[in-house]
C-alpha cells in the first residue's frame, strides 16, 4: 500500500485533488474520491469541469444511497463506502487509516493553513508509522 501526505494550501486543496486524478486516469487508474456531503461532492463535481481547459476526466457522483455503480473511472463517493475494482483513494475528507488500506495507492491532503486539520494529518501519520506503512511527504509546491 502507497500513503501519500500532500502539502497544500485549503484554497489549492480541490485544484491539487483534481490535477491528481486527471494525472491518474491518464496511467489507466480507477480512482474514488472520498468527500463528506453531496455539497461537497458537488463542488468537486464542479472543479473536475472547470480546472483544467486542456482535459476531461469521465466521472460521476455516488451518493450515499446509490444502490447502483456509474460506470465511470472517476468516482465522486460521499462517505467511507468501499467500492470494488478501484485502486486509488484521493481524500476530500477526513478519513480513517483502516479505510485508507483498502486501496493500493491513497493520497491524503494535509492542510498547511488549518492547524486542526494539519494536526490529525500527524496523528494518521503517526498511526500509519505504528503499523508499519512507511507514508510519502509530498513537499508544498512539488506535487503532481
Amino acid at each position: 500500500m502507497e500513503l501519500y501526505f500532500v502539502e497544500t494550501s485549503v484554497s489549492e486543496q480541490r485544484v491539487l485533488l483534481c490535477r491528481y486524478a486527471d494525472r491518474l486516469f491518464s496511467e489507466g487508474r480507477k480512482v474514488q474520491i472520498l468527500v463528506d456531503s453531496t455539497s461537497s461532492a458537488q463542488l468537486v463535481d464542479q472543479t473536475l469541469w472547470t480546472f483544467s481547459q486542456s482535459s476531461f476526466i469521465p466521472h460521476a457522483i455516488s451518493g450515499p444511497e446509490s444502490k447502483e455503480i456509474p460506470d465511470e473511472p472517476v468516482l465522486i463517493v460521499v462517505g467511507e463506502k468501499y467500492i470494488e475494482g478501484f485502486n486509488v483513494l484521493l481524500c476530500d475528507a477526513p478519513v480513517v487509516l483502516d479505510f485508507m488500506c483498502k486501496f493500493e495507492s491513497t493520497y491524503h491532503f494535509v492542510l498547511r493553513d488549518d492547524t486542526e486539520k494539519r494536526l490529525e494529518s500527524r496523528m494518521i501519520w503517526q498511526k500509519a508509522r505504528d503499523l508499519g506503512i512507511s507514508p510519502v511527504h509530498v513537499p508544498f509546491g512539488q506535487a503532481v
